[in-house]
This record gives structure tokens, C-alpha cells and sequence, in this order.
């Protein structure tokens, strides 16, 4: 085949090499278009789209991150009555007291337990405990319950 291309190419005119190469380079260039040009360009596109979405991401993972360090610096754990008193407000303020089976302060950790509480309210519990009493999770063990969406709540708390 090759040479069977190479003898042709040998007998055609100077003309017709010309208009063979100038056919060759319209076609790679339409390759390179189809296959290179029109995709980078497509991308370019996405990525101007979704730039203003990852950039609130990013801010947000910022914000995170400067809130997990602010607590990382807090001093140590409270002590006394003021610790539990803040939780005890807090939960009260959640409609959660009456779902509160232990309310203690044991080596400088307050521990909340809720026999039954529904799993869907402790993630608001525990973003008003940091928030409003300054207090957050360091050891939780939750275990389901009968009732679907029910758990006990076994919370360790500190700053």
C-alpha cells in the first residue's frame, strides 16, 4: 500500500502535489477542530459556568475551616454550674428537656443523654450548643431505636 502511494505520489505533477498537500492540511486542520478547538472551547465554556458555584463552595470550606480552628483555640472546658446551666438553656430553647434522661458534668465534660430524642433534631442541637453555649461534640455514641427516626443520644461535651 505504501508504495503503491509512493509511486503515485512520483508520477503526480507539481500542480497536483500542491492541491494533494493543500487537501491534507484542510483536513487535518478539520480534525484538529472537531477533535481539539471545539472541545477546549466547551470546557472553557463549563468552567465559567460552574466557577461562580465552586467559588461559594470554596468560601464556604474556607469558613468552615476558620470556625474549626476558632474552636480548636477555645480555652478549656467549662466548669461548674455555668456549663451545665448553658447546655440545660440551650436544650430547653430546642424543645428537648423533657427528652433529657442525664444532665451531669463528669471530668470537666458535660454529658447529655436523651433515651429517645429523633435524629433529625440533633444536628440543630448541636450547632445552637456551639453557637449559644459555646460547647461542642467530642464523643457522641447513638443508637438506634424501635421507633423509626428515633435514637438515644449519648453526648460528651466540652469547649
Amino acid at each position: 500500500m505504501l508504495s503503491t502511494l509512493t509511486a503515485a505520489w512520483q508520477r503526480a505533477s507539481t500542480r497536483e502535489r500542491r492541491l494533494l498537500a493543500a487537501a491534507a492540511t484542510v483536513v487535518a486542520l478539520a480534525l484538529l477542530y472537531a477533535w481539539v478547538w471545539k472541545p477546549m472551547t466547551a470546557d472553557i465554556e463549563r468552567l465559567s459556568r460552574d466557577l461562580p458555584r465552586a467559588q461559594s463552595v470554596l468560601d464556604a470550606a474556607r469558613a468552615q475551616a476558620e470556625n474549626l480552628v476558632a474552636l480548636e483555640r477555645n480555652p478549656a472546658p467549662l466548669r461548674g454550674q455555668d456549663a451545665l446551666s448553658s447546655v440545660e438553656r440551650v436544650v430547653a430553647e430546642r424543645s428537648l428537656r423533657s427528652a433529657v434522661t442525664a444532665l451531669d458534668l463528669a471530668e470537666g465534660r458535660v454529658r447529655l443523654t436523651f433515651a429517645s430524642v429523633r435524629f433529625d433534631a440533633l444536628p440543630g442541637l448541636l450547632d445552637a450548643l456551639v453557637r449559644n453555649a459555646g460547647v461542642r461534640v467530642l464523643e457522641a455514641t447513638l443508637t438506634p431505636r424501635v421507633e423509626p427516626g428515633t435514637v438515644r443520644a449519648e453526648l460528651s461535651l466540652a469547649r
